[in-house]
């Protein structure tokens, strides 16, 4: 991820920990794009989980690409196919 700047926004890729539509555990996979201010506030996970959730989800932890299990999790998913939000 580029860093993203006060005045530019970002993209963040974020994996969200869920249950689906048929209760079964899942992984939803959500690009965010936000400022740095965003960022650092983690307003990027409450997006990727309110995302989520509009898509019948209910999640339970969100993850981004920086984060030790999201780095981990990044190659579980073809990107290019990702939903996005933007928070800027």
């Amino acid at each position: 991820m580029a860093k993203p700047t006060r005045e530019n926004t970002s993209e963040v890729k974020c994996i969200v920990a869920a249950h689906n539509a048929n209760g079964e555990p899942d992984l939803f996979f959500v690009v965010v794009r936000c400022t740095e201010d965003q960022y650092h506030n983690g307003d990027h996970y409450a997006a990727a989980n309110d995302f989520a959730e509009a898509q019948g989800y209910e999640p339970a932890l969100a993850y981004d690409e920086n984060d030790s299990a999201g780095r981990a999790m990044l190659g579980f998913f073809d990107w290019q196919t990702a939903s996005s939000v933007s928070l800027a």
